[in-house]
C-alpha cells in the first residue's frame, strides 16, 4: 500500500535519512532538546551524517549536545528540556536520569541505520517502533508527536 509506519510517537526514533531543506518548514511544537551524543553510540553519526542536527535546527528546535555522561548530567541539572535524544543502548540510563530532572524531559531512544535484528530487538524492548524506509520526514513527525503527547500530559496551569 505505502510505506509501513508503526509508531506511537514517543518511544523509538529511527533516523538515517536527512530531510530535503524544502520539506523542513518548522516544527508544530518548538522544543528544547538535549542530545546525548556519547561517542561510543550511533547518535553522533545520526547528527552529522544523517543530518538530524541540521533538520532539528531548521525546524526551530533549540539544541544542546552532551558528549559525555558528566556533560549530560550537568546539562540535565542546569537546563530545562522537553526532549532528550539518546542512543538506544544508553536509553535506560538516560530515562532514569530524566525522571529525576526538574523538567522531566521525554526520552526518545534513537537508532541510526539499524539492521532488521536491531529493529526487532528494539520493538521487543519498547512499545513503539517507527520504520518507514521511503519517507524522509518520519523522524520529525515522531518528534512532533512526542511533543504533542508531552503537552497533553502537562499539569494544567493554575489560574490565580
Amino acid at each position: 500500500m505505502g510505506s509501513e509506519v508503526l509508531a506511537c510517537g514517543d518511544k523509538l526514533l529511527v533516523v538515517g535519512r536527512g530531510l530535503r531543506g524544502s520539506r523542513v518548514r518548522g516544527a508544530l511544537h518548538r522544543a528544547s532538546i538535549l542530545l546525548y551524543a556519547d561517542p561510543k553510540g550511533s547518535l553522533p553519526s545520526a547528527l552529522e551524517n544523517g543530518h538530524l542536527r541540521r533538520d532539528l535546527e531548521r525546524a526551530g528546535h533549540r539544541l544542546r549536545t552532551a558528549t559525555s555522561r558528566e556533560e549530560f548530567e550537568a546539562a540535565l541539572s542546569t537546563g530545562s528540556y522537553d526532549l532528550v535524544l539518546a542512543d538506544l543502548k544508553a536509553a535506560p540510563l538516560v530515562e532514569s536520569r530524566a525522571r529525576e530532572a526538574a523538567s522531566k524531559p521525554t526520552v526518545l531512544p534513537t537508532l541510526y541505520n539499524p539492521s532488521d535484528a536491531e529493529l526487532k530487538a528494539a520493538a521487543q524492548q519498547y512499545n513503539c517502533v517507527l520504520k518507514s524506509p521511503g519517507d524522509q520526514k518520519d523522524y520529525m513527525a515522531v518528534i512532533n508527536d512526542a511533543l504533542a503527547q508531552r503537552a497533553k500530559q502537562a499539569p494544567p496551569e493554575s489560574k490565580h
